[in-house]
């Protein structure tokens, strides 16, 4: 092989040797960037399932400073801190009757089912009822879910 046609080939099979290390390495870093997104995620999922919405916000019975029973959730009492999307600390196994009456609430998450009065939520409209894990105890002949109307539930 004369030296022109060496020059060619070893300029050739660099260009090709550079095209294949920036192929792969696009390759990694788009998985890197989908593993670091993955554990985002996971994270950020982590901590919305641990929120709850400040004890303060809530009248009720309280045992061993743990919510157990809500009688009334008063957002006025701390707007800063009390919403219209509400956390249920897990504690909580039951919610009194028009607990969350005329309140506006958007969408509250439960982690476990507490016992939940038919008129618990009287007043609200279109409230997402989310429930990480097991599904709650629905009456069938009932076209509100716990006095709220046009209102839907999400189990995660």
């Amino acid at each position: 092989m004369n030296r022109k046609g060496f020059v060619t080939s070893a300029l050739l099979y660099g260009i090709l040797s550079l095209f294949l290390v920036l192929i792969l390495g696009t390759i990694a870093i788009a998985g890197n960037r989908k593993i670091t997104n993955d554990k985002l995620k996971q994270s950020a999922l982590d901590d919305v399932q641990n929120l709850t919405t400040d004890i303060s916000c809530f009248s009720g019975e309280i045992s061993n400073g743990n919510l157990i029973t809500i009688t009334e959730y008063d957002p006025n009492n701390n707007e800063e801190i009390c919403t219209k999307t509400v956390f249920v600390p897990k504690t909580v196994t039951s919610i009194g009757p028009e607990a969350f009456k005329d309140k506006n609430i958007i969408n509250i998450t439960f982690k476990t089912v507490p016992m939940i009065d038919e008129t618990a939520f009287n007043g609200n409209d279109n409230v997402l009822f989310i429930f990480k894990g097991a599904s709650p105890q629905i009456a069938k002949d009932s076209n509100t879910l716990w006095g709220a109307i046009n209102s839907s539930i999400r189990i995660d």
